[in-house]
């Protein structure tokens, strides 16, 4: 097993690698090899690849095509070559140092080691204490002593000052901050000589925060045999006497760690302080050990907190941006449509003048092509009223008037206009409307537009069939049912049969035409009216739409 320490300007990354090759480089990984990627312009896509050799030994292999590796100051490895060397080894490539030892340099008793887990529940979802409620104000006089250098109890409002850390923790606004007060309450609160953040990066740690006193000598920060015991257990780990081992453990009396969870109670990262061997104040203990985890407690709880609004944020923005894109696109429908129009109208205009004149001329030979344009312009303009309307729909723009109107009269007159839809596929077109229901108020052409819009479609899909328009009044509601003896429908059908632009099924859209967005319009229509549209059908027996709206009838 190998430890690594990789420093530059950028970034440190510690971590433990337990056999096989491992590679590091500026680039992502290759397939079926271990990567460690480094922030440095001056490292290559793949510069070195380091294992573990027996004797102690590390083998590093140059990957680069021009870069040398320098080794302990002094050796170079050359591209496309290898070497092995010695534990420890240091490795410089561009302005990234690696420092390498051997795993078994830091031996840990796990009889010496203690670990702490009140507070922390059974299921492995991680530390899930919480401080609640505003920190009071500050105790005014001298800071109190660090925890592990007291000799009595401590007052209430120590121990406030305590609860006032942790609190400021979880409450701070961003990582960077909370990190670093995480790092100093170490230092300062607990009274330990070294505060450290780190977050767990693939197999490696990055080092977030650290905060240090005076006397601290720089080295490798922290011991990856402590470390790799608070994360297999998953719980606070501390040890609170003389430890020695390797580089990271010279000169140090005790160690706590305490690693803190994701939501999904995977570890994300751990606290770790270090108090150096000294005459003043006890050895680490379970009280420091408990406070060491309610700061990664709240650190953890922080952590998701901002990782929760960052993901609200970003949907908010996808949302918002969706919305745009959806009024932009009901605009350029409704300006499309409006430009097509126009000339269209024109067209079918000139074409109904052109039929009468050829007729008045007896021409019989123009008059069938002409009656063509003349079906066309009309089945074109009805398509571009529909796109017309669902843009206006889409961009709630799309006004319902409220005038008077004779709902029977309105019924029958509209039995007249479909009855060449339902003679064209041989159809018998039956009427069950009352004439006594009564004048109602409302927007009678949008009316006019769903009924007919369901006799159609009702007439489009039924051959040699029948197709039954019912009208009833239910106090001030109007309702209009129209059943067939067509083709019907399947459940997974009827469920995406309001949806725009979507049909039975493809071949529908081919054999029947049409946009598919005739129901979808006749649906928000009469929910703009205070009503609705449902759906009876079953495959191969027909179906029943009936339409509900407000009709305000008197």
């Amino acid at each position: 097993m190998l430890t690594l320490s990789i420093t530059n300007k950028l970034e440190q990354q510690q971590l433990t690698h337990k056999g096989g090759a491992l590679e590091v480089g500026r680039g992502p990984a290759r397939p079926g090899a271990v990567r460690v990627v480094v922030k440095d312009a001056f490292v290559s896509r793949d510069h070195v690849r380091i294992e573990e050799a027996p004797g102690k030994k590390v083998k590093v292999t140059n990957l680069s095509g021009k870069a040398p590796v320098t080794v302990d100051g002094h050796a170079v490895v050359q591209p496309g070559t290898d070497a092995t060397y010695l534990l420890p080894a240091r490795l410089a490539l561009g302005e990234t140092v690696i420092d390498i030892d051997s795993g078994d340099a830091e031996p840990q008793s796990v009889n010496n080691m203690r670990t702490i887990a009140a507070g922390r529940p059974v299921q492995p979802a991680g530390h899930q204490t919480v401080v609640q409620g505003a920190p009071p104000p500050a105790a005014a006089g001298a800071a109190p002593p660090p925890l592990i250098e007291r000799s009595e109890t401590a007052k209430p409002e120590e121990i406030i000052g305590w609860l006032e850390t942790v609190v400021a923790v979880q409450k701070a606004g961003d990582r960077e901050a909370f990190f670093k007060q995480a790092a100093q309450a170490l230092v300062e609160k607990i009274g330990l000589d070294t505060g450290l953040v780190l977050l767990r990066d693939g197999e490696a740690w990055r080092t977030v925060a650290l905060v240090a006193r005076d006397d601290y000598s720089k080295g490798r920060p922290f011991s990856h045999g402590v470390l790799n015991q608070a994360l297999e257990s998953r719980q606070t780990v501390y040890v609170g006497s003389a430890l020695g081992g390797g580089d990271s453990l010279v000169g140090v009396q005790g160690v706590v760690v305490s690693p803190f969870f994701g939501a999904k109670g995977e570890v994300r990262g751990a606290i770790y302080g270090t108090r150096l061997q000294r005459a003043k104040g006890r050895e680490i203990g379970a009280l420091e050990a408990q406070v060491t985890q309610l700061l990664a407690t709240a650190v953890g709880a922080n952590m998701q907190r901002l990782e929760q609004d960052e993901e609200a944020n970003r949907l908010r923005v996808a949302k918002d941006a969706a919305e745009e894109a959806d009024r932009t696109k009901s605009g350029f429908l409704a300006m499309v449509s409006h430009e097509l129009r126009t000339p269209l109208t024109t067209i079918i205009g000139y074409s109904e003048m052109m039929i009468e004149q050829a007729e008045a001329d007896n021409l019989p030979q123009y008059v069938a092509d002409l009656r063509t344009v003349h079906t066309a312009g009309h089945h074109l303009l009805a398509l571009i009223n529909d796109i017309l309307d669902f843009s206006k729909i889409e961009a709630g723009k799309l006004d319902i008037a409220k005038e008077p109107y004779d709902a029977a009269a309105l019924i029958r007159d509209l039995m007249v206009s479909v009855e060449p839809l339902a003679k064209k596929n041989n159809n018998r077109l039956e009427l069950d409307c009352p004439v006594d229901l009564g004048t109602g108020s409302g927007d009678p052409t949008r009316i006019r537009q769903c009924v007919l819009n369901l006799v159609g479609n009702a007439c489009k899909f039924t051959k040699d069939g029948a197709v039954t328009v019912t009208a009833r009044r239910t106090g001030s509601l109007l309702s209009v049912a129209v059943s067939d003896t067509g083709i019907g429908m399947s459940a997974d059908q009827q469920a995406r049969l309001f949806q725009a632009f979507t049909q039975v099924d493809s071949t529908a859209g081919r054999k029947y035409g049409g946009t598919g967005l005739g129901l979808a319009i006749s649906q928000k229509l009469c929910r703009m009216m205070g009503g609705d549209i449902a759906v009876e059908s079953e495959l191969g027996k027909g179906s029943t739409f009936t339409m509900t709206f407000a009709a305000q009838l008197v």
